[in-house]
């Protein structure tokens, strides 16, 4: 494995750090080149290099004098590499041993390919005993200039490639304000085929401050959009328009349906609701999906909208009347507000001004509604709604449900979708 070097990305996280060079350092070569960026770690980072330079025969480390971002890190890590073939490790994540040896043979064996790829294992902790058997591994070529196939299969990247370092040298860049990979992908693509293989890499910690759990930031949104964009921006001379515009939309939903995913991860319904919304605008989100998300997520959506708008306002004492809809509601948003009083509107013995009236509908007010700031539940409900099948609300457990008059759209509700197990199951 002499002709591999081994780049390791970080900042501030020495711990993590620490494990993924005590697993490199037990590889049983270890005449690979290691190389380890830091952002301008303030935490030890340093001191954990200088324990572990011992157990590398080539070890560099470039520490920058200030955090230049991961993409820049990432770069400059690979534009230092000296051997032949480069790889990106990240400080939270577990290489296994095998993959590099398998990469090395497929690069070695044919000249055409300019990168391999696998996949990993995603974990709550990292297994620093952990093996994977290659022996009956099979691999998919992705030929030379076969966008259409990588555009079917962007899964493909979502890890770090095994390249040759000339390829990257010559035509390739992490670019700085992007996720770096997709277009890296689209440039190996345009210089040479990809090989992937249907094994994991290496072991990927699931971790709140990981890029994988940022999905539904802004700033991730922002960096994913500009690696869609320059994707597009290689495919435009080799595609029609209309094409490039399919592809766009084809990568916008892969993003906005991992994003809404982990907003339903994070718990954050209002930005559940909004990549949902933006995955129906680029066409990724079919009707039964939809009905799928109104009836199981309208209570969230409604009581999420509900808290943001009394809170925001600074409302201090709120009335309600209505029937359950407004006692279900009223009782599952007290406790997220506690400096707000809420109490019924029939209540005689208190008749201090309300800054408001949470209410099912318009037509349970009394005639002096107009004299009160009123919050009408079905309003809300008809703002955040997905479909337009005809429903009623009611109340089930003391949550919101979205009771549908057509019998058709009952049977939708018990078949299983693909996309919806997707958006629920664990990040």
């Amino acid at each position: 494995m002499f002709d591999i070097s081994i780049c390791v990305p970080t900042y501030q996280r020495a711990g993590l750090l620490r494990q993924c060079l005590q697993v490199l350092a037990h590889f049983e070569s270890r005449d690979f080149e290691l190389l380890i960026g830091d952002n301008a770690s303030g935490d030890g980072t340093a001191e954990v290099v200088e324990e572990f330079r011992p157990h590398f025969r080539h070890l560099v480390y470039l520490k920058h004098p200030e955090n230049i971002g991961f993409a820049r890190n990432m770069d400059a890590l690979l534009r230092s590499a000296s051997r032949k073939y480069v790889y990106i490790v990240s400080d939270d994540d577990l290489l296994y041993e095998g993959a590099l040896r398998l990469a090395r043979q497929v690069l070695e064996t044919n000249d055409t390919v300019s990168a391999v790829v696998g996949g990993y294992t995603a974990v709550r902790s990292l297994d620093l005993e952990a093996r994977v058997d290659y022996s009956d591994a099979t691999a998919t070529l992705f030929q030379q200039g076969e966008y259409p196939l990588l555009m079917d299969n962007l899964h493909v990247c979502d890890g770090q490639p095994f390249m040759r370092r000339a390829t990257f040298e010559q035509h390739c860049s992490y670019l700085n304000r992007t996720g770096a990979l997709i277009p890296l992908y689209f440039t190996l693509l345009t210089h040479g085929s990809l090989v992937v293989v249907n094994r994991p890499f290496f072991q990927h910690r699931n971790t709140g401050v990981s890029l994988s759990g940022r999905m539904a930031d802004a700033w991730f949104l922002d960096m994913a959009n500009a690696d869609i964009e320059l994707a597009v921006a290689q495919a435009m001379e080799v595609f029609p328009a209309e094409k490039v515009a399919a592809m766009r939309d084809k990568l916008l939903q892969l993003l906005y349906l991992q994003s809404a995913r982990m907003s339903l991860h994070q718990k954050a319904p209002y930005l559940l609701w909004l990549f949902v919304k933006r995955l129906l605008a680029v066409r990724g989100a079919e009707p039964d999906f939809l009905l799928k998300c109104e009836h199981h997520f309208s209570h969230d959506f409604v009581l999420d909208r509900l808290q943001t708008m009394v809170v925001d306002a600074q409302f201090r004492r709120i009335g309600f009347c209505g029937g359950e809809i407004a006692q279900a509601m009223v009782a599952a948003l007290s406790p997220l507000c506690p400096g707000i009083g809420f109490v019924p509107c029939d209540d005689a013995s208190d008749p201090a001004p309300l800054d408001a009236v949470i209410c099912s509908s318009r037509a349970d007010l009394q005639a002096q509604a107009h004299q009160v700031r009123v919050i009408a539940i079905q309003e809300v409900f008809s703002q955040v709604r997905m479909t337009s099948h005809p429903c009623e609300l009611g109340v089930f457990h003391a949550r919101l449900v979205t009771l549908y008059r057509e019998p058709a759209v009952n049977q939708t509700l018990g078949v299983a979708t693909q996309a919806f197990s997707v958006l629920c199951s664990p990040y």
